[in-house]
């Protein structure tokens, strides 16, 4: 009986103090129930958010894969780029339309030095873009590209910098190793020189062969008759030439025909002959 008593005084003070506690909040029950009608639209809010994010960054490196293998993956990057300014995908496809405009640009020096400028702009306008991303593999690969881009426009001043830059940050790494060894080839006199001497050329595109030969564009028109190349008539086989060979004889299959008219006449048998030399013998007496 004490026992239950015991416990029936500490239900009651249990009671007592819920009581007293709602209560206490009674008065704030409108404010505490708004409270919790915010954090739960917080909540809420924040999924819808990071799923759409989530989805719209999934859709974006599809983008960015699917344009490589477009026929004008520049315009695509370019596009992403601008659509999605400020993503991880944007900075990725700033740094690729870079690296191709860079390739086409260094290839184009020894036909265009006009193209092969405009080129070198677009890419050098592209990594300075990618050079301002907080992630540092970009950094220093926008960097690297931009170290190139004045090499091939020949400044060496402004390219030892950026190898420079990229050899402190990523010290110790296979393309901080290059990028010191790329720098100090930029302090070689032989390839200062070099560049200096490229950056005064002026080549031109190579000119195409004058004439149509053979219904073929670029060849000329003054080639020389096809020689004879047939083999002469004691092989039996007429090459090269218009009027077929004439067809070999014709056998005929084993237990057919008869052979034809032309053919040599088959030996007597043995006992024929025998039979026939009394005969002989005869008539001579």
């Amino acid at each position: 009986m004490k026992a239950e008593r015991r416990h029936e005084l500490k239900q009651n003070e249990l009671a007592d103090w819920i009581g007293e506690r709602v209560e206490t909040l009674r008065p704030h029950a409108a404010g505490i129930a708004l409270g919790i009608g915010l954090l739960l639209v917080i909540v809420l809010g924040s999924l819808w958010y990071f799923s759409g994010e989530n989805a719209a960054t999934s859709r974006a490196w599809s983008q960015y894969f699917d344009a490589f293998n477009g026929r004008e993956p520049q315009k695509v990057l370019q596009t992403l780029a601008t659509e999605q300014s400020g993503s991880k995908a944007a900075w990725w496809a700033l740094a690729a339309v870079g690296d191709m405009n860079l390739s086409e640009g260094a290839a184009l020096l020894h036909s265009d030095r006009t193209e092969a400028r405009k080129h070198l702009e677009v890419a050098e306008q592209a990594y300075k873009k990618v050079e301002l991303s907080d992630d540092q593999m970009l950094k220093s690969r926008a960097r690297l590209g931009l170290a190139k881009v004045y090499e091939s426009m020949c400044q060496p001043k402004d390219a030892k910098k950026y190898y420079e830059m990229v050899a402190t940050a990523d010290k110790n790494t296979a393309i901080g190793k290059a990028a010191a060894a790329d720098a100090k080839r930029m302090d070689d006199s032989r390839n200062i020189a070099f560049l200096e001497w490229f950056a005064n050329q002026t080549p031109k595109r190579p000119a195409p062969f004058p004439g149509m030969g053979g219904s073929v564009p670029g060849l000329p028109n003054d080639l020389p008759e096809r020689p004879d190349i047939s083999l002469p008539s004691s092989f039996g086989i007429d090459v090269g030439s218009a009027n077929p060979a004439a067809p070999p004889p014709a056998f005929p299959a084993p237990g057919g025909a008869a052979p034809p008219a032309d053919s040599p006449p088959e030996p007597a048998a043995p006992d024929a002959a025998k039979a026939a030399a009394p005969e002989a013998g005869e008539k001579k007496e």
